[in-house]
């Protein structure tokens, strides 16, 4: 009778034992499912602050014809009639901009 329960308690055992390390709900599985949590929840986060911008950028757009026109501005270089454009081009862009005087160009004559 005393080995019946033993040998009954060991397959309960190695059945518990099974179930921790292999089965449904094992220390893999659990591992798994919450580094797939992890990726699901950054690209959650992702997702909310690309659609966050999209909205801000949505009500700027429906709230009226100033944000269209900063944009149309901005992005297009629209400009209204009757205005005059004027385009500033920093120094150190200008003096790479003009052309050196060549040496041959004077000596003609």
């Amino acid at each position: 009778m005393y080995r019946v329960a033993v040998v009954a308690l060991l397959v309960v055992f190695a059945g518990l034992q099974y179930r921790l390390w292999i089965g449904e709900g094992s220390f893999a599985q659990v591992h798994h499912l919450q580094s797939m949590r992890d990726e699901l929840q950054k690209t959650n986060a992702q997702a909310e602050k690309r659609n966050d911008a999209m909205q801000a950028q949505i009500e700027d757009l429906k709230s009226g014809v100033g944000a269209t026109e900063g944009r149309a501005r901005v992005e297009m270089g629209m400009v209204k009639p009757g205005e005059t454009f004027f385009l500033t081009v920093p120094e150190n862009q200008a003096a790479e901009q003009t052309p050196a005087p060549s040496a041959a160009s004077g000596s003609q004559g």
